[in-house]
């Protein structure tokens, strides 16, 4: 869900994106068009099989349901939020394939290696897709040796975004706060712990 500002109390929560962990779930808020929305995104674990679907309505009733007993901040949000405003779309978790191309035809983006968003790389992912692509189909002589130099130089590093995003989706989740307490204990915090994910530049890495 989306909710303007004005609905909610003042300096509400900080300009940053805010994560909430809780057993078998978590929630992101982020502020949207230069802090005159506040963008919701639940995730919760359920049995329940939805439609894939972007355009499919969730009745609100069900999303305060799937917050009892959450952070006080999530109850004013969803409280905030338009009853017939609520939006659900069901996630699955597939795993990496290592060929996504014949000799004529390609695929890029989700098409080729569909990730869950606890990474939040899927878009970028497409945008390096693009790139090496591009510079793949400029440096071979034919298009199947292309296409085969794009995919043997994606296929790594988006299976590893995909593996690692699915791992995340057990961290955000997990059953205890004895639970998170060791696993965040294990987990390297320090400031080149994401090095590997953002240090990579499309346009100047080498393809071989």
């Amino acid at each position: 869900v989306t909710v303007p500002v004005e609905r909610l109390p003042r300096d509400f929560l900080p300009q940053v994106m805010s994560v909430f962990m809780g057993p078998g779930g978590h929630a992101v808020c982020y502020y949207l068009r230069g802090g005159a929305l506040l963008n919701f995104v639940g995730i919760i674990e359920t049995d329940d099989i939805s439609e894939e679907s972007w355009t499919l309505k969730f009745p609100w009733e069900d999303l305060k349901a799937d917050y009892v007993g959450w952070h006080p901040a999530i109850q004013t949000i969803i409280d905030a939020a338009d009853h017939d405003q609520c939006y659900r779309w069901s996630l699955h978790n597939r795993p990496p394939i290592r060929d996504w191309s014949t000799r004529r035809a390609t695929l890029l983006g989700d098409a080729a290696h569909p990730t869950l968003p606890y990474l939040a790389q899927g878009a970028a992912m497409a945008i390096e897709d693009g790139a090496v692509l591009t510079r793949a189909l400029a440096m071979r002589p034919t298009i199947p040796e292309a296409l085969q130099l794009y995919q043997r130089n994606r296929v790594d590093r988006t299976a590893k975004i995909v593996l690692q995003s699915s791992e995340n989706r057990r961290l955000f989740h997990l059953r205890s706060v004895a639970e998170m307490k060791e696993a965040f204990a294990k987990r390297d915090e320090g400031a080149d712990r994401n090095t590997w994910l953002y240090s990579y530049n499309p346009l100047t890495v080498t393809l071989a």
